[in-house]
């Protein structure tokens, strides 16, 4: 584990937490440490606001392949945009700023053991009202239009795909994307799908192409 942070105490405190929970941890405070280290990190715990730049910067280097490391971004700010972005850059959870190390930790545990949605048996292409999904070569695109997604918007989009005008629950999707075990904020889960909207009414698509049931979930329209 990786922890990319120039505070000592946060940096002390979140050390702390994952050795004692027995997983190899080292620190690094500043980009060019972190870009030295990563490559033999699973999961990057990643401060914004570094001495020699921004975070935002290192978070489409480390995914730059489908086995890259996991990153959990931490931010100061409790605020969507920056919270978004993160995630549009390929971060996979972001924690704010005053959080608990131990909560920290059991994310990191989480977020290691994930392995993501099996889509070994997808043989073809998704298909709902003028979307494409292949889900072997990992593109989306509507209308022609290559939508450019993360690899999380791309897995939510995939499990929607499946079965236009099926509601997803919350649940159903972190279990589906992220795996059995990982505890998700609501949020987090509702980031990436504004990022995801975002993309598609870019591309032309209808403002209700993926539609909210509030309080359950979401699901893909049937019809253009």
């Amino acid at each position: 584990m990786l922890v990319v942070e120039d505070d000592g105490a946060i940096a002390d405190a979140v050390l702390y937490c994952l050795r004692r929970d027995g997983m190899l941890a080292v620190v690094a405070e500043t980009l060019a440490a972190a870009r030295r280290a990563t490559s033999d990190a699973d999961v990057v715990v990643l401060d914004l606001g570094l001495p020699d730049g921004s975070g935002f910067s290192l978070i489409p280097e480390l995914r730059r392949t489908e086995n890259g490391p996991r990153v959990i971004v931490l931010t100061s700010r409790d605020e969507d945009v920056e919270c978004v972005a993160a995630l549009e850059a390929g971060a996979d959870d972001f924690v704010t700023k005053p959080f608990s190390p131990r909560a920290l930790a059991a994310r990191v545990r989480a977020v290691a053991r994930r392995g993501g949605p099996n889509r070994s048996t997808v043989t073809r292409d998704e298909r709902a009202a003028g979307l494409v999904v292949d889900a072997e070569r990992r593109r989306a695109a509507f209308a022609g239009t290559d939508l450019g997604l993360t690899k999380i918007e791309l897995d939510l989009l995939l499990v929607l795909a499946e079965a236009p005008g099926r509601v997803r629950t919350r649940e159903q999707l972190v279990r589906r994307v992220w795996g059995d075990t990982y505890a998700l904020a609501e949020r987090t889960v509702d980031s990436h799908f504004k990022g995801l909207r975002r993309k598609l009414a870019e591309a032309g698509a209808p403002a209700t192409f993926i539609e909210t049931v509030r309080g359950v979930g979401f699901t893909l329209r049937e019809q253009p």
